[in-house]
């Protein structure tokens, strides 16, 4: 770094000597230390990235087998090491599962009776029919538009002399029945007329009906009573207050324009501004009404359904302000038809009846999934249950790949040599330099920068003893199931037989089991604060993936323990994101070079200045012995002739 001084100075006019240039070579002698100090600063902040690289290695290898939340590789579980593998002789009808308490075996399962939710159903079509007052006027020259279900068909008014001929007396042969008939086929939409009030409906699977005006102006819907835009069906993103008058029940508000209602206890209240569809979208997400509401326009009715299947009282509602459920037809004191009432599960598993409010449920380790009821054409299905040993042979051989991918890691670091020709560049140094030779000069620098390190050949032959040692109780180890070390060279990689390990899977499922997650009865459970006691009883008593996530915890831990320190290596170069990354023993190693580096520029600082003031004050003297001498000279001079 250099040392630089903002003064303007004209030097070496007097003697003439290069005064910057030999203030520069003296300070180059004088930086030395300082160059020494930045290097070591540069080491240091090198070695604290390394050891986070290891910190977010255990960090990440401790996430994949040991994160509850990670059930596809979590190895801490029953599930791991007993896995089953269940087939169904009729997915049709029920498929299952096997959990980790399952046991081999055929079962037979009969499907009496899916399990299903009360149900509360509008009592009729909830929407007006399209209707207008008749009003007897000349139809030449005019048309209607009626959309069915996505078809439109212009009907032309034109050929009937007045409202009389074109609705006659209601009956299916009146002209505008015949004309419907022609445009969309018979039966689909029906003509009444009724005491002078025209009605359309709808019939034979048809559904929506929309009116319009015709192309030949609106005086056709006029005449017919009928405004633009009537239907015979309500749209759900209309606000309550403009669907009011389209139902076919009263909708009234409070006095505040609002309605409210209970639903299995949950009080909602609504604007008559807001839609229909927000009702529903609201209800359909309240976790405690626990239903789901939906309007069906093919029936044009509303339909509110529990969440929760089986018998029991799981739907109970209320207006309380307004007439919200009277409005969409459902009664509130007997929400439920019997036909719509919900049911249990009813099976018959291996002879024995069993029900469930559910169609999902577990009998004996087994998950059924029920699908479909039984017939008598086929009266039951066939469940077998069969060890999965190549599942758990995956989850071990996962387990032993990465592990080795970190032991290696821990190999190349602890054995790689220092090379001492080559030191942490300073930025005079860099100046020189590419990118690129930047870059292989400080990759050179940083080797064996943890070479024989002591914190990670601890963690190294900790996580190595932790797999040899056998477990208080268990009669196998790694090397009896077909999981060895080859050589001492190898530094603890494992390898993996894995026909030995498929038969001790298959003929000893729970010692294998026991022998990687055994839990210690006397100390259960990891805490920061265990006595040395409690640690030794509990790492004698623990399985070996235990043991492997108990020592990972010990130095990646950012809990404290009693002595206010959190894990080892996090205290010695902490972690992004935690306070230890301000506050570890490197962090503060760097903080205190920072200082050191600034006292020491100041010093330099001021040497700098003093020698420019040296080199000044011979600029003065040998001003003062050129202007004596050039005083001599002249003396001499005049005292020649």
């Amino acid at each position: 770094m250099a040392i630089i001084n903002s003064n303007f100075r004209l030097t070496g006019l007097a003697s003439g000597l290069d005064t910057d240039q030999m203030v520069r070579d003296l300070m180059k002698v004088e930086r030395f230390p300082l160059t020494k100090l930045e290097q070591q600063k540069q080491l240091t902040q090198w070695r604290q990235e390394a050891y986070r690289d290891f910190t977010n290695a255990l960090r990440g290898f401790k996430e994949k087998f040991f994160d509850i939340t990670k059930q596809t590789s979590y190895l801490l579980s029953d599930n791991a090491y007993k896995a089953f593998a269940v087939k169904s002789s009729g997915d049709e009808y029920v498929t299952a599962r096997g959990t980790s308490i399952a046991e081999v075996g055929t079962h037979t399962i009969k499907v009496v009776q899916l399990a299903t939710a009360d149900k509360a159903v509008s009592d009729a079509p909830v929407s007006k029919p399209i209707s207008g007052t008749v009003k007897d006027f000349q139809l030449s020259g005019k048309s209607i538009i009626l959309n069915l279900d996505g078809v439109t068909r212009e009907i032309d008014l034109s050929d009937y002399a007045n409202m009389s001929e074109l609705i006659g007396d209601g009956k299916t042969d009146n002209g505008l029945q015949r004309l419907v008939n022609d445009a969309f086929g018979e039966g689909k939409i029906m003509v009444s007329n009724v005491s002078g009030q025209l009605q359309l409906t709808t019939g034979n699977g048809a559904t929506q009906l929309t009116a319009m005006y015709g192309t030949k102006g609106m005086e056709g819907l006029n005449s017919l009573g009928i405004s633009s835009g009537d239907s015979n069906r309500i749209v759900t993103s209309s606000t309550l207050i403009g669907i009011s008058d389209k139902l076919a029940g009263a909708f009234n508000f409070n006095a505040e324009g609002n309605v409210e209602f209970e639903i299995n206890g949950e009080k909602f209240k609504f604007s008559q501004n807001d839609t229909m569809l927000k009702v529903m979208e609201t209800v359909n997400n309240s976790a405690k009404a626990n239903v789901r509401i939906r309007y069906d326009e093919t029936t044009d009715t509303f339909s509110i359904t529990a969440k929760q299947t089986g018998a029991g009282d799981n739907i109970r509602i209320k207006d309380t302000a307004g007439t919200f459920f009277a409005a969409i037809g459902i009664d509130t004191e007997n929400p439920i038809k019997a036909e719509n009432q919900g049911v249990d599960a009813k099976v018959i598993i291996d002879g024995v009846e069993i029900a469930r409010s559910t169609n999902v449920f577990t009998v004996n380790g087994i998950e059924y999934t029920l699908r479909k009821e039984h017939t008598v054409e086929n009266p039951q299905a066939s469940i077998t249950v069969e060890q999965n040993v190549d599942a758990v042979v995956d989850n071990i051989k996962l387990f032993v790949e990465e592990y080795n991918k970190l032991v290696d890691k821990f190999i190349t670091t602890l054995s790689e040599k220092q090379d001492r020709n080559y030191l942490p560049l300073s930025s005079e140094e860099k100046e020189a330099l590419s990118e690129d030779e930047i870059e292989k000069w400080e990759k050179a620098a940083k080797s064996g920068i943890l070479r024989n390190d002591p914190i990670l050949s601890k963690i190294q032959s900790d996580m190595r003893m932790a797999l040899l040692d056998s477990v208080e109780g268990i009669g196998i180890n790694l090397s009896s199931i077909g999981i060895t070390s080859k050589s001492y060279q190898d530094k603890g990689k494992l390898y993996i037989d894995e026909e030995r390990l498929k038969e001790a899977i298959r003929e000893k499922p729970d010692e294998v089991k026991n022998l990687f997650i055994m839990r210690s009865e006397s100390v259960p459970s990891y805490t920061r604060n265990l006595t040395q006691a409690e640690r030794s009883e509990r790492y004698k008593q623990q399985g070996l993936f235990h043991r492997i996530a108990d020592i990972i915890e010990d130095n990646i831990s950012t809990f404290r323990d009693k002595n206010d320190k959190k894990g080892i290596l996090l205290e010695k170069a902490g972690i992004q994101g935690d306070l230890s990354e301000f506050r570890s023993n490197l962090s503060m190693s760097i903080t205190s070079y920072d200082e050191r580096i600034s006292e020491m520029l100041t010093k330099l600082s001021k040497k700098e200045e003093n020698y420019y003031r040296q080199f000044s004050q011979l600029e003065k003297y040998m001003n003062q012995m050129n202007s004596q001498m050039n005083w001599l000279m002249s003396q001499l001079g005049n005292n020649t002739y």
